[in-house]
């Protein structure tokens, strides 16, 4: 399989993010992810399983992508009504914490994907 550019395991990983947060509100119906029991950590091991087979050689970008586009999701709430957002500086934190889940998944996924993709010894 083809390498991709670098910015595209970032980019990956940003769509990722932003679906996390946005399909929160249609599968669970809580706007937060981690307002809904399980939700959150099964979105994130997703997030990093994807990542980390489609970009194996970028898991840093992805990762780095899944944080920044559930930071944008988030902070575009905040902007969107300030008076729900008082914590933000607290979810920015937990989304850092939490964004571990996709690093090792991510790193999973890519293992996995360089092992299926060597020829047999």
């Amino acid at each position: 399989m083809p390498q991709i550019a670098k910015r595209s395991g970032f980019l990956i990983g940003m769509a990722c993010g932003v679906a996390i947060w946005l399909l929160s509100a249609v599968i669970t119906g809580r706007r937060e992810p981690w307002d809904a029991a399980g939700y959150y950590p099964v979105a994130l091991l997703l997030a990093g399983l994807i990542g980390g087979w489609v970009a194996p050689g970028e898991l840093s970008r992805v990762v780095l992508g899944i944080f920044v586009g559930q930071a944008v999701v988030l902070l575009a709430g905040v902007v969107a009504d300030p008076a729900s957002g008082g914590l933000w500086p607290l979810g920015i934190v937990l989304l850092a914490v939490y964004s571990m889940l996709a690093l090792i998944a991510a790193a999973v996924a890519a293992a996995i994907r360089s092992r299926v993709g060597q020829p047999p010894e």
